[in-house]
């Protein structure tokens, strides 16, 4: 059996696959010219094919991805998704970092950062007003649309702040023992007339496309915030900006946007109340996100050898 291993970066974590199996063919693929010619027999395949790469690929039958998303496979080789050839992602590598931003993000608008730091700028010390604007978290409701694992690790960290945590999700998922009940889609109102902090870490698919627009919008609290650690375009991004200058909702911290890099067109940019990271959610120290991203790899790679179930399988259909 053949495995073609694409990242450069994976390179220092294949003598360590070798050993561990060593029935098998592990081909790190130093060109591009190796990985055309490498991919022709290659049964498993680590990383991205390009479209033509892949029609040549006749033997494979599983793609491991490098990421939780899956716009890099499916819009850039989209006949994978009526083959027979198995994708699974690097679901849950970045979960842990995504927690951790998210809930600074929270933290960050709670406690009116962005604000302090324009008045450092200034050479301006305001307590007065300072007193009148930070919040508690302890006892808000955060709203988490997306129970995967990245939700769940934005969840247990609003839990253990004494926040109440709501989640949706559009599979049947079970939140214990960090929520009592994962709604399902149609809850997703509520959810939003509910939540002080509604945090988006869905998926992007064709059927999250925008699905927090101006109508949901308009749902939340004014007091309410909007946090989204997944893709830019689960929600749409000029009724954000809208809201946010026409008071809807207090605030907004956004790690995604639908076009990226995000141009000098984009109405986010002078939207106020408005945190925005460029697509670093789920990034760490560069080598530690390495590593999970090919654990989660290495732990399939046992598994299809063996015939078990792989993890992070992908729903090529609706592709997430």
């Amino acid at each position: 059996m053949k495995v073609l291993v694409l990242p450069e970066w994976a390179a220092p974590f294949c003598d360590s696959l070798r050993q561990k199996y060593p029935g098998i063919e592990l081909v790190r693929a130093e060109s591009t010219g190796s990985a055309n010619i490498n991919i022709r027999d290659a049964e498993v395949l680590f990383g991205y094919p390009t479209a033509d790469q892949f029609a040549s690929a006749t033997k494979l039958k599983w793609i491991q991805t490098l990421d939780a998303g899956m716009e890099g496979l499916f819009n850039n080789v989209p006949k994978v998704v009526h083959s027979n050839v198995i994708v699974t992602n690097a679901r849950g590598a970045g979960a842990p970092m995504i927690g951790e931003h998210g809930l600074a993000m929270m933290f960050a608008l709670a406690r009116q950062f962005p604000r302090f730091f324009e008045d450092k700028k200034a050479h301006r010390w305001n307590q007065d007003g300072a007193l009148e604007v930070v919040e508690f978290l302890g006892d808000k409701t955060a709203g988490v649309i997306g129970f995967g694992k990245s939700g769940r690790e934005i969840a247990w960290r609003c839990q253990v702040m004494g926040m109440k945590v709501l989640a949706v999700d559009s599979e049947p998922v079970d939140g214990d023992p960090i929520v009592d009940d994962v709604w399902t889609l149609d809850r997703l109102p509520d959810l939003l007339r509910e939540s002080d902090y509604v945090v988006v870490t869905a998926p992007y698919s064709s059927s999250s496309m925008k699905m927090i627009g101006e109508n949901e919008l308009a749902m939340m609290k004014k007091s309410a915030r909007l946090i989204v650690t997944s893709r830019g375009r689960v929600y749409d991004n000029a009724a954000l900006a809208a809201a946010l200058h026409n008071g809807t909702i207090a605030g907004a911290a956004v790690d995604a946007v639908e076009k990226e890099p995000m141009g000098p067109e984009s109405e986010l940019w002078d939207a106020p109340n408005l945190i925005i990271t460029p697509h670093i959610a789920g990034n760490a120290e560069q080598e530690m996100l390495d590593r999970r991203t090919f654990n989660i790899f290495q732990e399939n790679l046992g598994r299809y050898i063996g015939g078990r179930p792989l993890i992070n399988l992908v729903d090529k259909v609706k592709q997430y």
